[in-house]
């Protein structure tokens, strides 16, 4: 178990909601978690909450629709958003995700900023850019984070990086640091990644 989260802090699983009358008071800097149904949310937040079960890693992609809220030492929430993309989803299901996304991103006052997980393997689809496109337009900072590195070897995972990198920074309204590649399987990235956390959090 890694020991990225401060050793005087302690996280856990606050409330999860599907729309805003079940959302917590907003009373602490919130950064949300956002990406593609697959990308290893749960499994980063875990690994950066050191929990090995506090986020919920669905064995069924594209099926929870609730939005959790986890508190980091009674003085953070960091946030889990429904994973979004998974192509055997209704539509109807989807439609609910937006309005909850929607909901959600129009009322959080503490939020400081979104991260975007994007699987190093794909690149960026449409979809993300979708939502960076609506953070845009909410007026929210959006980092991304580079997931399952472990998953190529070294050259190819340089270029990856690299490729990703260059189509972040095509992206109108960026002007977050450079994308964070992570493993939440072998803990690179997670110290870095913190890094950025308490910075937008201060």
């Amino acid at each position: 178990m890694n020991q990225h989260l401060p050793s005087d802090l302690q996280s856990q699983f606050v409330t999860g909601a599907v729309d805003a009358k079940g959302f917590p008071a907003a009373s602490f800097p919130e950064i949300a978690f956002a990406g593609r149904s697959n990308v290893g949310k749960s499994s980063l937040l875990n690994r950066l909450l050191n929990r090995k079960n506090l986020a919920r890693v669905s064995r069924t992609p594209g099926r929870t629709r609730e939005i959790n809220f986890f508190s980091v030492g009674e003085i953070w929430m960091f946030v889990d958003l429904p994973g979004y993309g998974y192509a055997k989803v209704a539509r109807d299901q989807r439609q609910i995700w937006d309005r909850v996304m929607d909901n959600y991103l129009g009322r959080r006052s503490g939020l400081r900023a979104v991260i975007i997980l994007l699987d190093l393997r794909r690149g960026i689809t449409d979809l993300d850019l979708a939502l960076m496109a609506l953070l845009a337009e909410k007026g929210h900072p959006w980092l991304p984070v580079a997931t399952k590195i472990d998953k190529l070897k070294s050259n190819p995972r340089r270029q990856a990086i690299k490729n990703l990198q260059e189509a972040v920074l095509r992206v109108p309204g960026y002007g977050l640091p450079p994308v964070i590649p992570v493993s939440s399987h072998t803990d690179e990235g997670m110290d870095l990644l913190w890094q950025r956390l308490r910075e937008i959090l201060k």
